[in-house]
């Protein structure tokens, strides 16, 4: 009986005993910090992944070449403006002493009446009279269809005159960039700028327009406007 309860009781102890060296070894890890996961990562592999600084001073000096590069190109293009000025006042100067202000003046409306004319497709030749020449005025009649397209309408926006050319002793040429349009039943159907050229000669004390030229040397009423 006795044997009974020693063997009982050591059953007991070791069990006790297991149970407490349980405890202690859980209370022990339970202590312990939990790994950081960017630990697994030693230093060098962490330097390796940062984006690499900005060079600032080198984005300056780029941005500063190209700030100057857009100055110059600005700076040229004035003067390539004031330049082509200055050419143009000095042709304009030079028909004035020739012909007289009042004459350069007058050949200058009917350069630009002329053009508008033209590109306005004017069929009442009446109103050519006295602003073209007369062997200009059939080559014009051969350009223009007489009869007028129904529902369609041109629209000049804008006529701008300059002298072209100084070096002619008995007309004046003038360059002109013209804008307009061109309407079908209301609605624009095709919107245009050209460069003409304008000759303008003095007829029986009246200055009258001998022809109108392209660049290209063609008649832009002989071409698909």
């Amino acid at each position: 009986m006795e044997k009974r309860v020693l063997y009982k009781f050591t059953f007991l102890l070791i069990i006790a005993i297991i149970i407490i060296a349980m405890f202690v070894w859980k209370w022990a890890t339970d202590d312990e910090e939990p790994q950081n996961p960017e630990d697994l990562f030693d230093a060098s592999q962490q330097e390796k992944e940062q984006p690499p600084e900005l060079q600032e001073d080198k984005i300056d000096e780029a941005l500063g070449a190209k700030s100057d590069s857009n100055a110059a190109d600005g700076t040229q293009n004035d003067t390539e403006d004031k330049d082509n000025q200055q050419t143009e006042d000095q042709h304009e100067t030079t028909y004035q002493k020739q012909f007289g202000d009042q004459a350069v003046t007058e050949a200058k409306e009917q350069a630009k009446q002329g053009l508008a004319l033209y590109l306005s497709q004017i069929a009442d030749w009446n109103k050519w009279q006295g602003v073209v020449t007369a062997s200009y005025l059939e080559e014009i009649k051969q350009a223009i269809p007489a009869v007028k397209e129904a529902n369609v309408e041109r629209g000049i926006e804008s006529i701008e005159l300059f002298v072209s050319d100084a070096t002619q002793k008995n007309n004046m040429i003038f360059g002109a960039f013209a804008s307009w349009h061109v309407t079908s039943n209301g609605r624009i159907t095709n919107q245009r700028t050209k460069l003409f050229y304008v000759t303008v000669v003095n007829q029986n004390d009246q200055w009258l327009v001998k022809k109108m030229v392209t660049p290209d040397d063609g008649m832009e009423g002989k071409k698909n406007t």
